[in-house]
């Protein structure tokens, strides 16, 4: 296989095939198959459909860490697995099927729906899958893990059985946040906040026995007042009773006037002062008591309903009145505060969260009717003042509407006293980038519900006795075998919900009717993906897992739930090391939307730049932090590129035109020119770091090494070799192509696992040249840096050239003056005596990538002087009134005494008025006058100075130059081969002849030719092929044959 030119377009889709029929990366695992083991578990991507490019640069950069072990030896464990569970794959067959509920799914047939939501799962698996392999993905796809699998539910009920047998499985009661929309409660990790702007109400509640005297509170949930049971006040705050109008009206102290002064444009005047715990006990009037039914009869039973309550935790006085409406059914915090006064968790809501048939809000839905119940409150005469607000609210993480709060029934997991436990887990793991946010997260965690009431999920294994009640938790599929003597092929409701089995007091057991949070689902994966509990061998060498990698909102979500699971299963965290990705955004920083139209699918960027850009570039954005696309970036990426595939073609050219296998060829280093020290120092150096990175998992580090590297050997390494690759001994010659295979096919090395695609194309292209041994690149072992060959004081001094020689060639832009002109001399100024020995060191490198003849190295320019004038836009911000004298001392200065104290004393000190100031160069605009022939240019450790002087002898040799780029230019468009002889005629000016035939030999060598004629008049003969062209208004003439 041999691919002639760099198209993406065709290279890429070619290479995915050579993969999968040749089993490459098969044909790796099993070559490391006594290699150290080392686990990736795949954070499980949902079926939803096309991937977008968020999941491809994560999967992207999985591939990097899996590619790299692979190189190492390493017996790689990294099974794909998909999340296939749970409510989008429902709206998604619901939408197939014009379902609207559960009671539509019902009447549709659960088992019916099932079917078709296993269907969809493993056909958007297939596309995705389709997805991930064109981008070069090497996760092993034959056996992926999905939830929908029996030997994975039950994986599940393994978890579950262990909690209950710890004692970690307990049926509750509690206040959850719960979507109308998907009718389900939701976890804390579930939601995500969004901000939003909501209608705040101010409202008073008449004191019970009192006269015109309200507790004034302030909500932001006009929904939840029908459930308010309390009022929560803070005890050790100061609160006072204020007269307004003909009403005395009770409120945080400090809140009073904004509130009654700003909010309800009222006056007022303070009549008493107390504590907050002044007020305990006392009970106020709900304005909806006599027509909410039941309420009655719960004040009955509750006598502390409808009363004020202390909360120092919950209340403060950062917004509203300081006295906080109470809702028990309707949030945590309340739930807890009504639980120590015996306040009860009231909330009736249905499912789709609408009020009871039988109450004064029937058909209203909570929320979406906020507008009807301030309404309402206006005509019940309590109601101050409704303001807009705006602030973080939950919503589901699913179908992104805004939750509400339900009293509810379920399944928990007891976590909360694991907490400090996990956090002591959590300081073994290596989290890349290094941060708190996971002990954050878990120092707040609470009991962990795990069930959910719809269909599409993992059966929860619970089974209740419809007579005693009696619980049974079953953990295997054994187990359900030997308790009912029969188990269904699919382990799915409605299936599951047909074993069922006589209890000991003759009653039967049923199946709960819930499904496991399919967070639960991914949560297992750590042992689900290595076939536990089924087998146990893949477990004692695969866990816990080497690594993990997703985004950084995984923080609270899997991630928390793998260390959960994992506790709770084995009593100890199931990952090592975690490498974060941030969020993805537009180039301006926007979030990407339809709405804004600045959506950008992968395979756009596939299909215009390549799979290898787009890994390139995603792969390189900063570990935990935002990627902002830019197709600007995208496109630079696609250069570099370009660079490393002409740099083997280069390679190719040079070996076929000397007849070397570079990768056969055993040379000395001792013998090597300074160029290939370099270059050799830079490769080794680089190998070292790049592999530091990459196993303390660094991912986004590795790369730019490896471009500085490769745009290295382009930009500086094959330019200081172009003339003696052309016309140089055998010996430099041979160190060239020697020096050139080896930095590239080490580089290609490291890159692969950065760019598979390219670096694999130029392998194969590399390999049919010269006989390589390796099937493919990502067969070769990752390089081992040679201690030996690294030079740090080299690699600085070349740097140091570096910015001398841009340096130069900035002055040359100045003069106008291009590269093949010859300059007389530069003079390079600096006081840095480091830099000074590098130049000098390096003055043969310089000469040759300027082109100038003589380079001088010294600490001071003679004849170089400097007029200073004080930059009042500087100066008058900076001192004020004191400027004007400021000035005037300057002016008296010499520029010379200014700014020799500003170089030495870092800034020119003196006393105005009393004051002492402090002038820099900042405060200052200076003019230099640089002496003829030089023109000056500065490089960060100082100054060059290029002369401008032009000799006969520098011109001749420009056009002598010039001419050997036509000739090869022209050499080129008839289509020569490098290794082509010819027979060269040119005719130029006689007096140009007399100068420019000085050179006849270099021409002759560089232009390929076996013989070269200059002559101010023409061939007697016709040649093959001519050209005219004028240099600097000079005119010349070429011909020539091919030998």
């Amino acid at each position: 296989m041999k691919f002639p030119s760099y198209k993406h377009a065709e290279i890429e889709p070619e290479l995915v095939r050579f993969w999968a029929h040749h089993q490459i990366i098969d044909k790796l695992n099993k070559k490391n198959k006594k290699g150290e083991n080392w686990c990736f578990l795949q954070g499980p991507p949902y079926t939803s459909g096309r991937v977008h490019l968020g999941t491809a640069w994560n999967t992207v950069l999985k591939d990097m860490a899996l590619r790299y072990k692979r190189m190492q030896g390493f017996n790689v464990w990294d099974r794909n697995g998909y999340d296939v569970h749970g409510l989008p794959t429902e709206h998604k067959v619901m939408a197939k099927f014009d379902l609207k509920t559960k009671e539509d799914i019902e009447k549709f047939g659960v088992g019916k729906f099932v079917e078709e939501c296993i269907k969809f799962a493993i056909e958007m698996g297939d596309e995705m899958t389709k997805d991930f392999l064109r981008m070069g993905s090497t996760l092993d796809y034959t056996d992926t893990y999905m939830a929908l699998k029996n030997d994975y539910m039950e994986g599940e009920w393994w978890l579950v059985k262990q909690a209950w047998k710890k004692k970690r499985l307990y049926l509750g009661e509690k206040v959850m946040t719960w979507c109308a929309h998907c009718e389900t409660a939701l976890a804390k990790h579930e939601c995500e906040y969004a901000e939003v702007t909501d209608d705040s109400i101010f409202l008073k509640f008449k004191v019970k026995g009192k006269e015109n005297e309200y507790l004034l509170i302030w909500t932001t949930t006009p929904w939840t007042i029908p459930f308010n049971l309390g009022v929560m006040v803070n005890p050790e705050l100061d609160y006072v009773r204020a007269k307004v109008e003909n009403e005395v009206w009770i409120l945080g102290k400090s809140l009073a006037a904004p509130v009654i002064q700003s909010v309800a444009d009222k006056k007022m005047e303070i009549i008493e002062e107390f504590k907050g715990a002044d007020l305990e006990g006392l009970e106020y009037e709900h304005p909806w008591f006599g027509i909410i039914p039941g309420m009655k009869e719960l004040k009955e039973e509750y006598p502390n309903i409808h009363t004020v309550v202390l909360s120092k935790q919950y209340v403060d006085f950062t917004a509203g009145t300081g006295l906080v409406h109470m809702a028990p059914g309707c949030g945590p915090e309340d739930y807890e505060v009504g639980r120590e006064y015996n306040i009860p968790p009231y909330n009736n809501l249905s499912a789709q969260g609408e009020f009871p048939a039988d109450g004064p809000f029937t058909g209203r839905i909570a929320k979406k009717n906020d507008d009807k119940f301030i309404e309402d409150l206006g005509e019940a005469g309590v109601l101050i003042a409704s303001t807009p607000v705006e602030h973080e609210y939950p919503h589901c993480w699913r179908c992104h509407e805004p939750v509400i709060f339900k009293t509810t029934k379920q399944w928990f997991f007891k976590i909360e006293d694991l907490k400090e436990v996990m956090i002591e887990e959590n300081k073994k793991v290596n989290w890349v980038p290094q941060t708190q946010a996971f002990d954050a997260w878990t120092t707040h965690l609470r009991d962990n519900s795990i069930t959910r009431q719809r269909v599409w999920g993992t059966p929860v294994p619970i089974w209740k006795c419809s007579n005693c009640e009696n619980i049974e938790v079953i953990g295997s599929i054994k187990e359900l075998k030997e308790k009912a003597g029969k188990v269904p092929e699919n382990l799915h409701i409605p299936w599951i919900d047909e074993v069922e089995w006589t209890c000991k007091c003759h009653g039967k057991m049923k199946r709960i009717p819930d499904i496991i949070d399919v967070w639960i689902d991914a949560g297992t994966a750590s042992w689900n993906c290595l076939y536990y509990p089924q087998r146990k061998d893949y477990l004692d060498n695969f866990f816990p897992v080497d690594f993990i990698l997703e985004a950084t909102e995984q923080v609270r979500l899997w991630f928390s739930m793998l260390s959960i699971c994992s506790q709770l299963g084995f009593g100890k965290n199931c990952y090592k090391n975690v490498y974060m990705h941030g969020m993805l955004t537009d180039v301006e920083g926007r979030k990407m939307s339809k709405s804004l139209g600045n959506i950008i699918s992968p395979y756009e960027v596939i299909d215009k730049h390549g799979a290898d850009v787009l890994r390139y570039y995603t792969c390189g954005t900063n570990a935990g932090q935002e990627m902002r696309f830019s197709w600007d970036e995208i496109a630079l990426k696609e250069r570099h590129l370009n660079v490393l595939w002409n740099i083997h073609k280069l390679l190719i050219s040079l070996a076929k035109e000397n007849g070397w296998n570079p990768y056969e060829m055993n040379l000395v280093p001792d013998l090597f020119d300074i160029e290939e020290k370099y270059i050799l120092s830079r490769l080794n150096q680089t190998i070292k770091k790049v592999t530091e990175l990459f196993d303390d998992y660094k991912l986004d580090e590795t790369i730019l090494p490896i471009e500085e590297l490769f745009l290295d050997l382009s930009r500086n390494y094959v330019q200081m070799i172009r003339e003696k690759s052309a016309v140089g001994s055998k010996a430099e010659k041979e160190n060239v192509v020697y020096v050139l295979g080896h930095v590239l096919f080490e580089t290609l090395k490291m890159f692969a696992p950065i760019a598979p695609f390219i670096t694999e194309a130029i392998f194969l292209n590399l390999k049919e040249e010269f006989n390589l041994k390796e099937e493919s690149i990502h067969h070769w072992k990752w390089p081992v840096a040679d201690d030996s060959m690294i030079d740090l004081e080299l690699e600085m001094q070349m740097n140091a050239a570096g910015s001398v020689i841009q340096s130069i060639l900035n002055a040359r832009e100045k003069i106008n003056r291009t590269l093949r002109w010859p300059c007389k001399e530069v003079v390079v100024v600096s006081q840095d005596e480091t830099v000074c020995h590098a130049v000098s060191a390096m003055s043969d490198v310089i000469k040759k990538q300027t082109n100038v003849k003589e380079i001088v190295v010294q600490k001071k320019m003679e004849g170089v002087s400097e007029k200073l004038k004080s930059d009042y836009n500087k100066i008058g911000p900076a001192f004020g009134a004191l400027s004007p004298k400021i000035i005037a001392k300057l002016a008296m200065e010499s520029p010379q005494s200014i700014l020799k104290h500003i170089d030495e004393e870092n800034g020119y000190k003196f006393k105005v008025d009393g004051q002492e100031v402090c002038i820099t160069r900042d405060h200052l605009m200076i003019e230099k006058e640089v002496p003829y022939p030089y023109k000056e240019s500065e490089f960060k450790h100082g100054f060059v100075y290029l002369s401008q002087e032009v000799t006969d002898a520098l011109e001749a040799e420009g056009f002598a130059r010039e001419l050997m780029r036509r000739v090869q230019q022209l050499r080129k468009k008839e289509g020569l081969e490098k290794t082509d002889k010819i027979v060269l005629f040119i005719k130029m000016d006689k007096d140009l002849l007399l100068t420019v035939g000085g050179f006849e030999n270099d021409i002759k060598a560089k232009c390929g030719a076996e013989k070269i004629k200059l002559s101010e008049m023409g061939p007697a003969k016709k040649h093959a092929h001519c050209d005219k062209f004028k240099i600097k208004g000079e005119e010349f003439e070429v011909w020539f044959d091919k030998v």
